[in-house]
């Protein structure tokens, strides 16, 4: 019979012969001794102490002549705080050496078994070893090896024969280098199945195997019968010390199919073309604590191919990025190489051949004045996938601002800034080889601040007294002709749509290639209400943000008065938060946007959340969430999306998910669609989620 260990522990470490310093101590029910073979016999409850070694067992027989002690029946071995159970164990006095038979131990996050092991002072061997994460269960990741060997001193162990998988389904082989306790054998499992119209019945399947201690090496194999098998390697990697925080880490992950079903059109209209495939590249890298490194890749053969065969990726990032970021910090500077190109030939991307610059961060420099600069020199390229004129710029851009704080009062602040930005354009349009625009800037920044303390208390909502801040600010900028040389200059780096108020400041606008006129006084309310907190000092129960911009010089399609935009964010209480962002036309005050969340919890029992999004003349639509959890093991969960603007519901999704072992998820998830592009109308998944390995 078998005994479970059930502490953790580490094998016993033998100790030098040097060590054997105090004599044996042994305790028993009962002695039986032969002289003549020098062979003592200890029954019923042994205790015996040699050296730091403690046994227990039913029966222990001491070999005098050959120093050899083989104990039996429910042994306990203990040194140093670990401890061994075993049918047997036998140990060498001399050598220090032991063999144990029918033996199990764990030491977090692992368990070991086998038929037998063989100790000595710098490993232990076990025949017929299984190794499982966690406890032993179905579920839970599990290694088979002919033999493993353990080596305590440096917490390795290394795997002949082995195999690796989930419970008795062990289908990846294991390498056999040395790898550390600490280091799962498998990581990143995914298990993902289902039905849709558009791709039939699925399967995707993904796992690393621990190649090094430092390396993990996998595949990933998507089966879906009405389109082919997608499959590619995948890896992940970290050398980072754990004193220093100094190393690397990443991912990649790869896949190919060649694409036997209706593949529609992409971004642009084209036909797709049936060889299709993703490549993607995650890296971080600390050199120095000064020094880092960033950079990532994502290759995708078509603009489609992840919303297609891998939706869950696709709808947080639609825009595959493609970049690289060298970058080293002082005190108070900043210095970077920044790379962007765009493998992708659908996709508009502002590429940047590379950009090196350098940021002086705001530092006083003499009788309270402070100043800040930054410079860049870029290789720009913006390449449209339409077919329009490709615009290059060789581009130098510098500014420099001061600053004088001032403080008349406790609740007063001023702040007046000058500067001035000087941009540089090699490649200039208009006839134009070059072209240079000095721009100046003035302005202000004033900040009032007032709080009142009042002493109410509720114990069902958390609340112990009330402070009200209030924050009124001024901010006024002022940019002689900011808009000139607009005809010359090649707006690569031009404005997007956005609804949020642009920063004011010169040097903090992006859209320096198409800058307009900037006259423009900002007023601004801030708003808390805020209670004492026993973890964080203080929280906030209301935030109310609201802000307008007055500007003097215009644009055609400008008015004088921006909208207002209102910012409210309550959390009164741990079970309520309720989020909300308006903005309004002055005058008329015709609504422009409005989107609004609240979201109401029962501990870990159940959720609900209702939310909206409303943007004129674009978007209308209202969603609702609930979860509710029945037991430890059992929580159903339903989402639904409706766009009123089209009379119909986007989304509607049931699902339930199962928690199994305390280390997977299992979701299972019923998906009807209306008015989608290219996704199913129907859809049936079935997806496996790890938990904590």
């Amino acid at each position: 019979m078998l005994i479970s260990l059930a502490v953790g522990l580490a094998p016993l470490r033998a100790q030098t012969p040097a060590a054997a310093t105090q004599p044996p101590s042994i305790r028993a029910d009962e002695l039986d001794a032969s002289y003549a073979e020098g062979i003592v016999i200890y029954r019923g409850n042994v205790v015996a102490n040699f050296d730091d070694i403690r046994l227990t067992a039913d029966e222990m027989r001491w070999n005098r002549a050959t120093n050899e002690v083989t104990a039996t029946g429910r042994v306990v071995a203990q040194q140093a705080g670990r401890r061994i159970l075993a049918q047997e164990i036998t140990y060498d006095r001399d050598t220090r050496h032991y063999t144990v038979t029918d033996l199990r131990f764990g030491r977090s996050p692992i368990y070991v078994s086998g038929e037998a092991v063989e100790g000595a002072p710098d490993r232990l061997t076990f025949r017929n070893a299984t190794v499982s994460f966690g406890e032993p269960h179905p579920w839970s990741p599990t290694v088979t090896a002919d033999a493993l060997t353990y080596y305590p001193e440096r917490d390795l162990i290394e795997a002949d024969g082995g195999r690796v998988g989930l419970g008795f389904f062990r289908p990846l082989p294991l390498p056999g280098t040395p790898l550390p306790t600490d280091v799962p054998f498998v990581s990143d499992l995914t298990f993902d199945g289902g039905y849709t119209s558009r791709l039939g019945p699925h399967l995707l399947v993904g796992a690393k195997v621990a190649s090094t201690d430092w390396l993990q090496l996998g595949a990933e194999l998507g089966i879906y019968t009405k389109r082919g098998v997608m499959a590619g390697p995948s890896a992940r990697y970290d050398t980072t010390d754990a004193d220093t925080g100094l190393g690397a880490t990443g991912r990649i992950s790869t896949g190919y199919i060649h694409d036997t079903g209706d593949r529609l059109t992409d971004l642009l209209g084209d036909p797709i073309d049936p060889d299709r495939g993703i490549i993607s590249w995650s890296h971080r890298q600390q050199f120095s604590p000064r020094l880092t490194f960033n950079a990532e890749l994502n290759y995708w053969s078509d603009s489609e191919v992840v919303r297609d065969f891998l939706p869950q990726g696709f709808f947080p990032v639609q825009v595959p990025d493609s970049f690289a970021e060298l970058t080293y910090t002082t005190a108070n500077t900043v210095s970077g190489l920044f790379f962007r190109a765009q493998p992708n030939d659908y996709h508009r991307v502002r590429e940047r051949l590379p950009e090196v610059t350098f940021d002086v961060l705001p530092t006083p420099v003499a009788a309270g004045w402070v100043h800040e600069a930054h410079a860049a020199v870029a290789l720009l390229r913006d390449d449209p996938p339409t077919g329009s004129p490709v615009l290059r710029s060789d581009r130098f851009d510098f500014y420099y601002a001061l600053t004088r704080p001032w403080t008349p009062e406790s609740w007063l602040s001023i702040a007046p800034v000058v500067g001035a930005r000087v941009t540089h354009y090699d490649r200039a349009l208009a006839g134009r080889s070059d072209y240079t625009r000095s721009l100046g800037e003035f302005g202000v920044d004033a900040q009032f601040t007032a709080n009142a303390v009042f002493d109410y208390q509720n114990e069902r909502w958390g609340i112990n007294g009330l402070r009200h801040l209030v924050t009124p600010k001024l901010s006024y900028r002022y940019v002689p002709e900011a808009d000139k040389g607009t005809a010359y200059i090649p707006a690569i780096d031009r404005r997007v749509f956005a609804t949020y108020l642009d920063p004011l400041g010169l040097g903090a606008r992006r859209q320096i290639d198409q800058l307009g006129s900037l006259h423009t006084l900002r007023l601004a309310l801030d708003q808390r209400l805020q209670t004492r907190d026993e973890i964080y000092g203080s929280r906030d129960l209301v935030r109310l943000n609201v802000a307008i911009d007055s500007r003097f010089d215009t644009a055609p399609s400008e008015r004088t008065l921006s909208a207002l935009h209102t910012e409210l964010k309550l959390t009164p209480a741990p079970f309520i938060d309720f989020e909300l962002y308006h903005r309004a036309t002055p005058g008329d005050w015709t609504m422009r946007e409005l989107n609004t969340a609240i979201t109401l919890r029962s501990a870990d029992r159940w959720s609900v959340q209702f939310a909206n999004h409303y943007l004129e003349g674009d978007i209308q639509e209202f969603i609702a969430g609930l979860a509710y959890r029945l037991n430890e093991v059992w929580e159903g969960y339903t989402r639904h999306h409706y766009d009123s603007r089209r009379d119909r519901f986007v989304e509607q999704t049931y699902g339930i998910r199962q928690t199994i072992a305390n280390r997977w998820i299992v979701g299972y998830e019923l998906s009807f669609y209306s008015g989608q592009r290219r996704e199913s109308d129907f859809g049936f998944n079935v997806v496996l989620d790890a938990i904590n390995f």
